[in-house]
């Protein structure tokens, strides 16, 4: 059994293990594909501790867009 909240419902739901579609092994992640009892959809959810290490240094770097934008204005 897995404890997953569901993205389009925002609720928690205990999905069993035959709902689990697939199983991916990525360098910084697992990725399970789970089919949702609440809205009928298949969902990615990903976990590790590489994964979210890379996620959070995307998230402190600024992006690309906010780069240009620093870029462009004239001092």
């Amino acid at each position: 059994m897995l404890l997953i909240t569901c993205p389009v419902t925002r609720t928690d739901e205990l999905v069993p293990d035959r709902r689990i579609r697939s199983v991916t092994n990525h360098p910084t992640h697992i990725a399970l594909h789970v089919d949702c009892p609440a809205c009928g959809t298949v969902h990615v959810f990903r976990t590790g501790r590489r994964w979210d290490a890379t996620r959070a240094a995307r998230a402190a770097a600024p992006s690309p867009v906010a780069r240009r934008a620093e870029q462009s204005v004239p001092a």
